[in-house]
């Protein structure tokens, strides 16, 4: 067991925060009121905000390690660039760079990802995953078209054997669970999109791909097939609530409503799509229709953050400039889509709130900063003004990962250390 006491509880709705105890047993919230009396380790959070564990929809963790040498390139010259230096890891620089990505999401109180990864040293990345100790979802970003001289392509049999492999070998042990993940419809062909659904179908598990994030690409997939890249996965009939669809930017009216229609969840990778000139998707427009997002940070190769909370902000912004309307994608909307809706996105039915019953996945937030100083306000200060960087403590199903800034499980100066001479690396491979 483990006493909260003295946090600062929030209402999303409303905006606001109630002061309470609560206490954890066996994973989950047993009871939450004003005032708790247990015998058990205690945490005193006076002056602490409580947040749910966030959901980030769409990861590449190994991207960790090319934060930096690929900055301000056009996308063509950016793909070729993060390809080569992917490909150029060896396992235990993989296992380093999954790691270091996983360690990031935590700082910045995330407790569960949605992560496209690749097949080579894939032992490395899932030892990773489970010592870093958050919830993962993850699956092969499988290809069979070759978009450039550094794709790696492979066969639909093969693409289904390798997702045959990881959900025998580790969908449900522990907080993993395995998802199909076609890397989308410009790099796969209808077969392979096909294929992987029914896999995913066949096993209830979630189906994770990009969607219209180019320009150029999705002009490509209509050309192909006469229609936009949504009508495209319409037509191929992969859309369900089930799945999940990175970026979601070149869109018609039409194919907005289709995805609502569907049930299908947009993830949405504001600083990515910012930063590689993507463009700015019509999330205001899928919200007012009906259709479910969510929040993700991409990889570090294009984002270069790791902190959602910062994400939403950037999310919220963009979407107020597009459409020259202060009231779109307000603060506790934001929350919502990064907490419970975010989890539900994920497939989890009893993640994402401070409720009795609930599992406890929470952070504790420091709200004594130069940004945040109007606890009246804090919800709101903390999204618009402050940062993930005020998270002091972080809890998946009531075990620390992250107390007082400091990681529970992990040497973090080894880890900087070795990461830092594979960047030395990667740079001279670049170069």
């Amino acid at each position: 067991m483990l006493l909260i006491r003295g946090a600062m509880l929030p209402d999303f709705e409303t905006g606001t925060t109630t002061q309470a105890d609560v206490l954890i047993r066996d994973g989950r919230f047993a009871a939450i009121a004003p005032h708790l009396e247990a015998d058990c380790p205690i945490v005193e959070a006076s002056g602490l905000l409580m947040l749910p564990g966030m959901a980030d929809l769409h990861t590449h963790m190994v991207q960790s390690l090319t934060q930096g040498p690929l900055d301000d390139l056009n996308i063509t010259q950016w793909l070729t660039r993060m390809l080569r230096a992917q490909w150029s890891l060896t396992e235990d620089e993989w296992y380093y760079g999954v790691l270091l990505g996983c360690l990031r999401s935590i700082r910045y109180g995330v407790t569960a990802i949605n992560e496209m990864t690749y097949y080579p040293h894939i032992d490395a990345v899932v030892q990773a995953y489970q010592d870093a100790g958050l919830r993962v979802t993850f699956g092969i970003g499988a290809t069979d078209i070759a978009e450039n001289d550094q794709i790696r392509v492979t066969p639909v049999d093969e693409c289904l054997r390798q997702a045959e492999e990881l959900y025998h070998k580790w969908h449900g042990r522990g907080l993993l669970r395995k998802a199909a993940v076609p890397q989308g419809r410009p790099a796969c062909t209808p077969e392979l999109m096909r294929a992987l659904k029914q896999f995913a179908r066949e096993r209830g598990l979630l189906y994770h791909t990009h969607l219209a994030e180019g320009k150029a690409e999705t002009e490509r997939i209509r050309a192909w097939t006469g229609r936009g890249e949504a009508e495209e996965l319409a037509h191929l009939g992969v859309l369900d609530e089930s799945t999940i669809l990175a970026h979601s930017i070149w869109l018609t009216q039409e194919e907005i409503t289709l995805l609502a229609q569907s049930h299908a969840v947009v993830a949405h990778c504001p600083s990515t799509n910012m930063k590689l000139s993507d463009g700015a998707p019509p999330i205001a427009e899928l919200l007012a229709s009906g259709a479910r997002v969510g929040f993700g940070c991409d990889g570090e190769a294009s984002s270069a953050n790791r902190d959602l909370l910062r994400e939403a902000r950037l999310g919220s912004y963009l979407q107020k400039v597009r459409t020259l309307d202060p009231t779109v994608l307000p603060a506790g909307q934001c929350y919502a889509m990064l907490t419970e809706q975010g989890m539900r996105a994920l497939g989890y039915r009893d993640v994402g709130r401070i409720a009795e019953g609930w599992q406890a996945d929470f952070s504790l937030v420091r709200t004594e900063t130069l940004c945040t100083v109007n606890r009246r306000r804090i919800l709101t200060n903390l999204l618009y003004a402050g940062s993930g960087e005020q998270i002091d403590s972080v809890y998946v199903q009531g075990r620390p990962l992250l107390r007082n800034g400091q990681f529970v499980h992990h040497d973090l100066e080894h880890i900087l250390q070795r990461c830092e001479e594979i960047t030395a690396r990667i740079e001279r491979t670049l170069a």
